[in-house]
């Protein structure tokens, strides 16, 4: 993936995680530009396909396309940033990131979204959170 890619996902992305939504300022760690689907499931290197993400999002998420909902206990499938609308899937109250529906639930389940660390973190930045 090229440098030219690369910095179009994070200026698209406003250099924010586009799973967990902490800016990139608030880490020491360069944020990675994620294949949302995974080469080794046919992802491509297409803009579509690619996503700014933290590295606790990233590491968390891996090559996973789905999870088991929380409240179902069925295979579901995470939240694809391209295709889905942040505000429909999920809500953030007093730093705790709820999933809305299946896949939201789903993706707060598989990219540990609520440790506790994350969610104090969320707590100084909520007056900001969603600022673009």
């Amino acid at each position: 993936m090229d440098a030219k890619t690369r910095s179009a996902v994070r200026t698209q992305a406003n250099d924010r995680c586009e799973y967990c939504r902490i800016h990139q300022r608030y880490y020491r760690f360069t944020f990675h530009v994620e294949h949302i689907v995974a080469k080794q499931h046919r992802g491509t290197d297409a803009d579509d396909n690619l996503a700014l993400a933290c590295h606790y999002c990233n590491r968390h998420k891996g090559p996973n396309l789905a999870g088991i909902d929380p409240s179902s206990d069925k295979l579901t499938r995470l939240f694809h940033p391209r295709t889905d609308s942040w505000k429909s899937h999920f809500s953030l109250q007093n730093g705790r990131i709820t999933g809305l529906c299946d896949i939201g639930r789903t993706t707060v389940e598989v990219l540990n979204m609520n440790a506790p660390e994350r969610i104090r973190l969320r707590v100084l930045l909520e007056p900001e959170f969603f600022v673009q």
